[in-house]
């Protein structure tokens, strides 16, 4: 018998409200305060909203309202209630903190200053209610900060929610918003998503345009922008409205809305690969166990299951520490940028652990930079080599459980996972695999264990984006997460 856990809070799907607003069922200001009100029930016990911007958005809400009256066309996302993350995201007027810099707390962005989600949210009629927590310069697979402390786990608050979007999971988890934006540089949609119950979807590199000035063509991984979501209508109605081609980005690819049939299209006669380990990861037994059961769905559904080997040249380790040179040289970067801009994020304000990446930047040679440049093409190259064979490949998003918060603002995930040394920041993350491949995927709830959520992982080709949506549809249709938790009010 399944186990159900009930959690405060009320879950209602984004493609209802706008049809019930568009209807006019109910306004946005009803929708909107409605929100607020569960934040303001929720937010304290879950640390996930950082901040509200109340009054633009029920004027926001109020100049909605008007345009229905008046017959005006609406966009996709009109009427969805829906928030940020609070680190590369920018809205103008807003500050960012980058998820938690005390230096940079009153730091506004100026008025030619956005980023994708916020941007295409407004232009497409959804309500921008504020910004969600992050860690710090999103380097960290947990969330915590030194200002607004973890995002807490809505399946035990002692736990974390995973990160670095961990705000904006918890947001979706706890049903304070049915949809919100996130970003991932090594599996930072996905992650979240995965210890929270919720669907996490990172797209195809060039799907979601990125042009992050003044240095675009930096030294870090692939950058994305996606949905954290309950449902993959949701994510999908989303992801309608992010996607596009825009010149400013050299990598952006065009891209037309996803099929209307894809919730339904199912996966009967694919081959999937299965990689319980992504390369030679340690992995939680437990984990394993779950990801195992999940996996037989598929094969209810009508496709094949096969293990499969990913062949990586070199160990999760040192694609672990190449991922960590990678960011620091990133950060490095985005520090030089900000100390431009008047805003000194000094040392002692930085955590340990970024303090430690971009000192270590500082040193790395060219010959540094080369290597860590053939260890990502070895990752490609051993995904392309699985993709021949498999129309998808799925495993477990992380491969362990939620880890307890810390009380000093530091909490990082597991450093040993069944009986094997990793690195705590993201080592127990297969998930920033994507990120150098340019893979889509997807995180989608695939049961508990004692108590706390699991996320599979569906990874597939390259512009197949699709593909992976329509499986994870398949999926959630044969295992829905309620049968794991509901929301009650």
């Amino acid at each position: 018998m399944t186990e159900v856990h009930t959690l405060p809070g009320r879950w209602e799907s984004a493609t209802e409200i706008v049809r019930r607003f568009k209807a006019k069922e109910q306004s946005a200001v009803e929708v909107v305060t409605d929100a607020f009100k569960r934040i303001d029930q929720l937010n304290t016990r879950y640390g996930a909203v950082t901040f509200a911007d109340r009054e633009g958005v029920l004027a926001s809400a109020r100049g909605l309202d008007r345009k229905l009256a008046t017959d005006q066309k609406l966009g996709p996302l009109a009427g969805i209630p829906t928030l940020m993350k609070d680190l590369y995201g920018f809205r103008p007027g807003w500050p960012t903190t980058l998820g938690g810099f005390p230096a940079a707390r009153h730091d506004i962005a100026p008025a030619d200053l956005w980023s994708r989600y916020p941007l295409q949210v407004t232009r497409n009629d959804g309500l921008l209610l504020g910004q969600t927590n992050s860690s710090t310069f999103g380097f960290c697979g947990a969330t915590d900060n030194a200002i607004f402390g973890p995002s807490r786990n809505p399946f035990n608050p002692s736990r974390n929610s995973g990160g670095s979007s961990g705000g904006s999971a918890v947001a979706v988890a706890t049903g304070m918003v049915p949809v919100a934006g996130a970003s991932d540089a090594g599996g930072s949609i996905r992650i979240p998503a995965a210890w929270t119950n919720t669907v996490g979807f990172q797209p195809s590199a060039g799907r979601v345009p990125s042009t992050p000035r003044p240095a675009l063509f930096h030294l870090g991984p692939h950058l994305y922008e996606g949905p954290v979501a309950r449902t993959v209508e949701d994510a999908i109605l989303v992801m309608n409205a992010l996607q596009g081609f825009d010149p400013h980005d050299p990598y952006s690819t065009p891209s037309a809305p996803f099929p209307a049939d894809l919730l339904d299209r199912g996966i009967g006669g694919l081959r999937i690969g299965l990689s319980l380990d992504f390369g030679g990861f340690p992995v939680n037994p437990r984990v394993r166990e779950a990801i195992l059961n999940a996996v037989s769905a598929f094969e209810e559904l009508g496709a094949t299951v096969e293990p499969v080997a990913l062949n990586l040249i070199f160990s999760h380790q040192e694609h672990t520490e190449m991922w960590l040179r990678s960011m620091g040289l990133l950060m490095l970067a985005d520090l030089e940028n900000f100390a431009a801009r008047g805003i000194q994020l000094a040392s002692h304000d930085l955590p340990e652990h970024v303090h430690f990446w971009t000192e270590k930047a500082k040193l790395m040679s060219a010959r540094d930079v080369s290597h860590d440049r053939v260890m990502r093409t070895s990752i490609l190259d051993g995904i392309l080599d699985v993709q021949e064979k498999y129309d998808l490949i799925v495993g477990p998003t992380v491969v362990d459980l939620p880890v307890l918060n810390q009380v000093d603002g530091k909490t990082v995930g597991p450093d040993v996972v069944d009986g094997v040394k990793i690195d705590p920041l993201i080592g127990w993350c297969p998930t920033y695999l994507t990120n150098f491949s340019g893979s889509p995927s997807i995180s989608v709830p695939a049961g508990l264990v004692d108590g706390l959520p699991v996320g599979l992982l569906i990874v597939g080709r390259k512009y197949e984006d699709a593909s992976v949506f329509a499986a994870a549809a398949a999926f959630e249709q044969a295992r829905p997460w309620m049968q794991n938790y509901s929301l009650v009010e």
